[in-house]
């Protein structure tokens, strides 16, 4: 679909958009590696990157609700595959980029949707530890085979395809391509479907649900210790509310222990290198916390209620507690004294937060951060949010350590498919990720019709770093590194078999790049590192809506704030460290959508990943405004422009902003950032 026609700015917003892009140029990157082209690489022919999956790790955990596809970062043959451009027409398996989504999902078949494992099946059991119980919703009864707590999607026939994403892939990520969403499909268990019917939509009319006395912190809660016999580590004993506290004086003497260190120089040398599981061995089911990021003033319109308990019934409650969702609330206003009064603390809940959300919530300010992290930066309550936004994150898994993987998305973020298919992809397509040349590859983004097969982009970027790379942790004055050392045997001899099957500790959607070959802006705030701004080894995200980070990765940082006060801005602070420690980052080839008429895929991406060394996207700002137009590019400092009107156009939103029943836009599974004012 074309945004020809939508007046969604006026002449002088529009002006005033680009000015302020070109004012905040600085702040734009483009991406290397620098040394020459993607484009024109030839392919390395002994590259051997996923040819390596093992068994246990070869297919996806749940169902695609699509044709199989090939094994996430594998191509379909083992033929060597041309990387020169070729028209779309003669390559159906790399068709041209578009937006030209599903106007209507009326005549496409509905369908319940349902991507989780087959979970207590004799495979199942075979491999996991405990039983999976069904778990109590909103409507007090078991939510797995309950249609009316089940989102539902529409099948695309045989002859229409999901539109061809610019950047990032469905196929070779996992991500199922051969469904559509329409809001309602997807809203109604979780309070759309109360709006009266209007005849358009197939899906049939969820039972209605008194919201208000929904708590779906104990239904997290009891749903986690019904299922515990499948997690290792057991639930935290917990206070309700949830809350954190002030630092004591044995926080800061035994900060050591807090710390995950490989327990014998042995394992840290070999651990995951190849990680493989006995075939008659048990595992445990790790767990993972999301933290949806807010702050008091923060007004809960109906679609961030949608949005919230869609997150919590398919993570949490389907899964049976594999997940567990919490918000973060900041507390802007210090006239509440929250952590030395019990009766402000429970005020300021019942004030900025609803009901059903209040077991939930955790509530932080700005006092609480600069207790237990005086030396790391300054701790202003008016850019707080912005400047330490890892450090609830950190305290969070001393808080609740029972989990492995902390997510934190900004609640600006929407996603208009599963959001257990969504985290589950990503996390498993990461696990399988090789350590070798990673850091290389997380550094562009990878458009398909470029680039071709995840394959066959791998291969250019290791005839690009034919010296290996980043190998193990990037030695810094003054951080010990906790991750697992090399192979002994060096980066040469590694046939892209170190890091397969290793957790990710560190996950981006968006690519992870060199702040200051990419002239950040934020490039040189480097606080407290011996190396000082010029030599400190350093990583970043140009933007983080969506991140996972693991607990020893968490646990590294708030080590290294608490014993030097190390700071760097929160879109630096955990990827250097990874880098700094020598874990495991990845970033996510996410399916994205540009909405730009004038230019060529190829124009598009020579721009994203610009290969000058001086230039701004590609030497001009010219191209800033450009990033507008990506599904899920700008951070909130940026005027939101594709992502509000798409998603606008997705609820039935029209330009008066009256909601509307003539549209049906059948939308695939993709995340939208930033969204405001719906």
């Amino acid at each position: 679909m074309s945004r020809r026609g939508d007046a969604f700015l006026s002449r002088r917003a529009l002006i005033a958009s680009i000015f302020t892009l070109f004012s905040l140029s600085l702040f734009l990157w483009h991406f290397p590696l620098r040394q020459s082209s993607l484009i024109n690489q030839p392919n390395h022919s002994s590259n051997r990157i996923y040819d390596l999956y093992i068994e246990d790790y070869g297919e996806h955990e749940f169902p695609t609700h699509d044709e199989p596809s090939t094994d996430p970062g594998s191509s379909e043959s083992n033929e060597e595959q041309t990387i020169e451009r070729i028209s779309p027409d003669s390559d159906l398996d790399f068709p041209k980029p578009s937006t030209d989504f599903h106007e209507s999902a009326v005549n496409l078949a509905f369908e319940l949707y349902d991507p989780y494992p087959n979970y207590n099946s004799k495979a199942w059991k075979k491999r996991w530890h405990g039983a999976h119980f069904s778990c109590k919703g909103p409507r007090g009864v078991d939510v797995n085979g309950n249609a009316d707590d089940t989102m539902g999607a529409y099948k695309l026939p045989s002859d229409a395809s999901t539109p061809a994403p610019i950047f990032g892939s469905y196929k070779e990520t996992g991500l199922g391509s051969g469904f559509c969403f329409e809001r309602h499909a997807r809203n109604s268990p979780y309070g759309d479907g109360d709006r009266p019917r209007d005849g358009l939509s197939a899906r049939p009319q969820p039972s209605s649900v008194d919201w208000e006395s929904v708590d779906w912190g104990q239904l997290q809660n009891d749903c986690a210790t019904l299922n515990q016999n499948r997690f290792e580590e057991k639930r935290s004993s917990v206070s309700s509310p949830l809350m954190f506290r002030y630092p004591e004086d044995d926080d800061f003497q035994h900060v050591n222990s807090t710390l995950i260190l490989p327990e014998t120089h042995l394992e840290r040398r070999s651990r995951f290198n190849v990680h493989r599981r006995s075939s008659n061995s048990k595992e445990y089911k790790k767990r993972n916390a999301i933290l949806l990021r807010t702050y008091d003033t923060k007004e809960y319109t109906p679609d961030n209620m949608y949005h919230i308990r869609s997150m919590v019934s398919e993570l949490s409650l389907h899964s049976g507690g594999e997940y567990e969702v919490f918000l973060v609330v900041q507390i802007i206003d210090l006239e509440r004294k929250i952590f030395s009064d019990p009766k402000a603390y429970q005020e300021a809940l019942n004030l900025y937060v609803p009901r059903e959300f209040h077991n939930i919530s955790i509530l932080f300010n700005v006092p609480l951060l600069e207790a237990w992290y005086p030396k790391a930066g300054k701790h202003d309550p008016n850019n707080s949010q912005q400047v330490h936004m890892t450090q609830p994150l950190q305290l969070f898994s001393l808080l609740r350590p029972e989990f492995d993987l902390y997510w934190q998305l900004e609640l600006d973020v929407r996603y208009t498919g599963h959001h257990y298919h969504h985290m589950e992809a990503i996390r498993q397509w990461a696990q399988k990720q090789p350590r070798k040349l990673s850091w290389e590859r997380s550094a562009y983004f990878y458009s398909p019709y470029i680039h071709r097969t995840w394959k066959d982009f791998c291969s250019k970027v290791q005839d690009i770093v034919p010296l290996g790379g980043v190998w193990g942790a990037v030695p810094t004055t003054g951080i010990d590194p906790v991750g697992p050392s090399p192979p002994e045997s060096g980066v040469n001899d590694d046939d892209f078999e170190w890091g397969v099957g290793e957790p990710a500790d560190f996950i981006n959607i968006s690519p992870i790049v060199d702040p200051v070959q990419d002239h950040m802006m934020f490039r040189n705030w480097v606080d407290n590192y011996p190396d000082g701004k010029e030599k400190t080894p350093r990583r970043a995200g140009p933007v983080t809506p969506m991140i996972a980070v693991s607990k020893r990765l968490l646990r590294a940082m708030h080590h290294s704030q608490i014993m030097l006060g190390t700071h760097m801005m929160p879109e630096m602070f955990p990827e250097s460290s990874a880098l700094q420690h020598g874990m495991k980052a990845v970033a996510f080839p996410e399916p994205a959508y540009v909405d730009i008429d004038d230019k060529t895929p190829e124009e598009i991406e020579s721009i994203f990943n610009d290969q000058s060394i001086t230039g701004m996207w590609n030497g001009g700002s010219e191209n800033a405004p450009l990033a507008q137009h990506i599904s899920y590019w700008w951070s909130a400092w940026f005027k939101p422009e594709y992502s509000n009107v798409l998603y606008r156009k997705w609820l039935g939103i029209d330009d008066a902003g009256n909601r509307t029943d003539d549209s049906r836009l059948c939308l695939p599974a993709i995340t939208l950032h930033p969204i405001k004012g719906i």
